[in-house]
């Protein structure tokens, strides 16, 4: 290289990487266009007089996020380290990841489908005004009955309409019904037909990966009997999302439970341009990683342990 050249190159890198100085600011102090500046320092870049590291504090994470994104084809994932964290702090640090990717990716008049559950509502409790407008929230499942009311989608779809300074839908419905009979005849009902519309509408689904024991809080909260519980296992489900039962491959298991469940059906579900599933702990990595195998989930937040255990048992 010219050794002019080079001097000038050094001189420019030092003025802009190190002094801080615009392009605009370089050219007018050299005589030369911006965009001679540009190439200056593409060309530094490439002839390996500058070269940019970066410091990544999120190094760990950084490498099961990437796996994960690879191997299951995901649009994003983020891994939150809750090393040493109780129950309740890895929530909120769950909760915080989700609704900083959620704010910066939400947009105007979005139609948002909010699960129930506690991860939902973690990330609910985090999420401030993005100043966007025209976002219209709706439950994607009917009450759970009356444990956990502060969890339930109703109420997670209002604090999100709260936070965000929009509107929201309310489903007067619950999530289970006694039979499939009752459950065309709530869907006939007009205010819970008018709610359902909006389902073929949602371009965002906010979700929890439900697993299928006895200890579940959706298991408990919906009042499921042992009878359902064992016809459910019979059938291979390891997990829930929404309304929709899936076995250990992501596919999708029809049941006579779901047939009595009120919300979005696993086809407008997959419809959806961006479904964020959030979701953490051992016992639902085998749910977790049937959602990611059977093409479920767009965006996975979860921590660095079920990182580790879906990549090292896929």
């Amino acid at each position: 290289m010219d050794k002019e050249r080079l001097r000038l190159l050094v001189k420019i890198c030092h003025l802009y990487y190190q002094d801080g100085m615009n392009q605009q600011q370089i050219a007018s102090k050299y005589g030369i266009s911006r965009s001679q500046v540009s190439r200056y320092l593409a060309s530094a870049k490439t002839e390996g007089i500058v070269e940019i590291s970066i410091r990544n504090p999120f190094s760990d994470e950084s490498v099961l996020e990437n796996k994960l994104i690879q191997q299951y084809h995901l649009r994003d994932v983020i891994v939150v380290d809750t090393t040493d964290a109780d129950d309740a702090l890895a929530d909120i640090l769950m909760g915080k990841a989700a609704a900083a990717f959620f704010e910066n990716d939400i947009k105007e008049k979005d139609v948002v489908g909010v699960m129930a559950g506690k991860s939902i509502t973690a990330l609910a409790r985090e999420v401030t005004d993005p100043q966007k407008s025209n976002i219209h929230f709706v439950p994607l499942v009917g009450g759970w009955g009356s444990e956990g009311m502060e969890w339930h989608s109703n109420i997670n779809s209002s604090l999100l309409a709260k936070n965000t300074k929009n509107s929201y839908s309310v489903l007067h419905a619950p999530a289970v019904v006694r039979s499939a009979e009752a459950k065309k005849t709530l869907l006939h009902e007009p205010e819970i037909a008018k709610l359902m519309a909006f389902y073929s509408r949602v371009n965002v689904a906010l979700v929890g990966i439900g697993q299928i024991s006895k200890e579940a809080t959706h298991v408990k909260s919906t009042n499921m009997t042992d009878e359902d519980l064992a016809a459910l296992e019979r059938d291979g489900v390891v997990a829930s999302i929404a309304t929709t039962f899936i076995d250990a491959n992501g596919e999708q298991v029809n049941t006579s439970f779901s047939e009595r469940m009120i919300g979005i059906s696993g086809q407008d579900l997959k419809k959806v341009p961006l479904v964020l599933g959030i979701a953490r702990g051992e016992v639902k990595a085998k749910g977790i990683r049937a959602a990611l195998k059977g093409g479920w989930l767009d965006v996975l937040v979860t921590d660095m342990e079920t990182a580790k255990i879906i990549i090292k048992e896929s």
